[in-house]
C-alpha cells in the first residue's frame, strides 16, 4: 500500500500549527536567556542574527521596493509601534509566569488591533468585534487583577505595553502590505530594532558580550530562528487554508505557552488565571467562528515577529 499524499490544505494546517509552536516558544527562550543578556542587548543581537539570514533572501528575491512618498506616513507609524515590541515582553517573560504574560499580551493585542482598525483604517467595529473586545477586557482584568499579589506590577504593565505595540504594529502594517512585500516590512522592522536597541544597550551600561559556544548563546540562536521559522510557516500556511480556520489553529500559541511554563518552569496555573485565559481565548475565537458560520474568510493581518 502506498502512503496517502498530504494535501495542500492539510499541509497548510500543519504549517500554521508549527508556527504557533514557534511563537509560543518565545517565552521559553526568554526565560532560558534569563538575566545573562540585557533587555536591550538581546534585542539588538537577535535582530542582527535575523537580518543576516533575512537580507540575502530579500536581495535574491528582489523584494525591496522604494517607499512612495504617500506611503511613508504609515511605514513610520508601524515602525514606531515596532520599537516597543521587544524589550517589554522579554522583561515580562522573565518576571511573570509565561501563561500570565501571554494572556495579558494577547488581550491588549486583540483590543488594540480592533481599535486601531476602527479609528484609523476605516474598518467596521462590528457587534462581534465589540463583544470580543469586552470579553478580552474582562479576561484582562481578571488575569491582571488577581495576579497583583503574586507578580511584579512592572512586568504586567510591560506585557500590556507589548500587546498594545504589537496590536498597533500588525493593524497599521495592513496599509503597507497591500503594496509592499511583508518580508520587506519585516526587514525594516528589524533594522529599526537594531538601530534603536544597540545605542540603548550601550547607554544603559549593559555588558556587550562576545558570541560564544555556550548554552546562553545557543538559546539566543534558537530565539532568533524560531521567529524566522514561525513567520515563514504562518505566511506559507495561510496560502493553502481558510483564513478563519487558520486563525483558530494559530490561537494554540496561547495554550502552548501556558503548557511550556507549567512543564518546563513549574509556573503556577491558578483557577483565576485559567478563567481569565478561557475568556480571552473565547474573545479571540469569536470573529473566526462568525466568519466560518457566514462562509466568509476573516482578513488576516501580516503576522510580524514579536
Amino acid at each position: 500500500m502506498t502512503a496517502k499524499k498530504i494535501t495542500p490544505t492539510i499541509q497548510g494546517y500543519l504549517m500554521i500549527l508549527a508556527s504557533a509552536f514557534c511563537f509560543a516558544s518565545y517565552g521559553v527562550w526568554s526565560r532560558l536567556l534569563g538575566h545573562h543578556f540585557g533587555i536591550f542587548f538581546q534585542g539588538w543581537v537577535r535582530s542582527a542574527i535575523i537580518l543576516i539570514a533575512l537580507l540575502p533572501i530579500l536581495k535574491m528575491g528582489n523584494k525591496f521596493k522604494p517607499i512612495a512618498h504617500n506611503d511613508r506616513k504609515w511605514f513610520a507609524i508601524t515602525m514606531i509601534f515596532t520599537v516597543f515590541t521587544q524589550a517589554p515582553l522579554y522583561f515580562a517573560f522573565n518576571h511573570l509566569a509565561l501563561g500570565t504574560a501571554t494572556l495579558i499580551f494577547y488581550a491588549l493585542f486583540l483590543i488594540t488591533s480592533y481599535l486601531t482598525g476602527w479609528l484609523f483604517l476605516s474598518e467596521k467595529m462590528t457587534s462581534v468585534k465589540i463583544l470580543s473586545s469586552i470579553l478580552a477586557l474582562i479576561g484582562l482584568f481578571l488575569t491582571f487583577g488577581l495576579s497583583l499579589a503574586v507578580f511584579s506590577v512592572t512586568a504586567m504593565l510591560l506585557a500590556a505595553l507589548n500587546g498594545i505595540a504589537s496590536g498597533g504594529e500588525v493593524a497599521t502594517s495592513k496599509k503597507s502590505t497591500q503594496k509592499y512585500s511583508s518580508l520587506q516590512l519585516t526587514a525594516y522592522s528589524w533594522v529599526l530594532i537594531l538601530a534603536t536597541h544597540l545605542p540603548l544597550s550601550i547607554m544603559a551600561g549593559e555588558t556587550q558580550l562576545m558570541p560564544a559556544f555556550n548554552f546562553e548563546w545557543l538559546a539566543m540562536l534558537g530565539y532568533a530562528l524560531s521567529g524566522l521559522a514561525g513567520f515563514w510557516l504562518v505566511i506559507e500556511g495561510f496560502k493553502h487554508v481558510d483564513a478563519s480556520i487558520g486563525s483558530l489553529i494559530g490561537l494554540l500559541e496561547i495554550p502552548f505557552s501556558i503548557f511550556f511554563g507549567v512543564l518546563l518552569f513549574q509556573d503556577n496555573l491558578t483557577l483565576p488565571i485559567i478563567s481569565g485565559g478561557v475568556i480571552i481565548i473565547t474573545a479571540a475565537v469569536l470573529p473566526d467562528l462568525y466568519a466560518l458560520k457566514h462562509r466568509r474568510a476573516k482578513p488576516v493581518p501580516t503576522p510580524l515577529p514579536l
